[in-house]
Order: C-alpha cells, then sequence, then structure tokens
C-alpha cells in the first residue's frame, strides 16, 4: 500500500517546513545527520569523528522560554503516520532529558511547532490588545 505524500509526507518534508519555522524565529538549532545509507568507509569516518547513532533529529540550544530550567530542546521527528523510535533514539531522549533537556517525539511539523509554542518558542513578545465598546 503507498502512502500518501499529502495526507502523510515524508519525514523529510515534514523537517524542512519544522526548520523554516524555526529560521523564521531566529531559533539556535542543528540537525544531527544521522540517517540515510551510506558506504560503509563514509559510516566508519562518521563513527571516528563522533556521530552517535539515536541522537534526536533536532537540537535547540536556546533555552525554552516558559521552561527556563531547561538546557535546550531535542526532538525525534516522525511521519504524521507511522515511523518508530528505536531503542537508541529512546535511550537519547532519556539521557537528554535526565541532563535537563525538553525532549519530545512529534508526529509532524505541525506538533514539533505545538511543542515548541508550548515550551514559549516562537512567541511574539506585544503588548495586549484593549478592546472598547463605543458609545
Amino acid at each position: 500500500m503507498t502512502t500518501n505524500p499529502y495526507t502523510n509526507p515524508p519525514e523529510e518534508a515534514e523537517q524542512v517546513a519544522l526548520v523554516q519555522w524555526l529560521e523564521l524565529h531566529k531559533i539556535k538549532y542543528t540537525h544531527v545527520p544521522n540517517e540515510g545509507k551510506h558506504k560503509v568507509q563514509y559510516r566508519v569516518k562518521q563513527k571516528r569523528l563522533g556521530v552517535q547513532p539515536g541522537v534526536p533529529d533536532l537540537l535547540i540550544f536556546d533555552r525554552p522560554p516558559a521552561c527556563p530550567d531547561n538546557v535546550g530542546t531535542a526532538i525525534e521527528l516522525k511521519r504524521r503516520k507511522g515511523g518508530t523510535v528505536s531503542d537508541k533514539q529512546t535511550h537519547w531522549l532519556t539521557i537528554l532529558q535526565e541532563r535537563g533537556w525538553a525532549v519530545a517525539v512529534c508526529r509532524g511539523a505541525s506538533e514539533a511547532i505545538e511543542f515548541l509554542e508550548s515550551l514559549g518558542y516562537g512567541r511574539v513578545n506585544r503588548e495586549p490588545k484593549v478592546y472598547t465598546t463605543s458609545s
């Protein structure tokens, strides 16, 4: 059975949308390039350079504005439907949470943005509008 890319976009498309949102709000982040099939030589080199399997897709280095006790935020991004969290990914999320990071597995960019907004990211600081009734 083929997955409809309009109702369940690939993880890469979801991540591009999330990265655009992060850029728009000038949030400091990085993507950890752990995915994909590569030649053995490349994987060996990456391991020697310190690439760790299971590290979350996005690491956000700005403290969450609404949760300043957290040192950063880690998101493991999955498709809206499907996609499983590996044992190594769960392990890394646990390690980061124990070290003061806000962590989440998010299904799609919308869920990730909702999570980030709940932590105070992306909020525009404005004076509240005052509404008056005319007499």
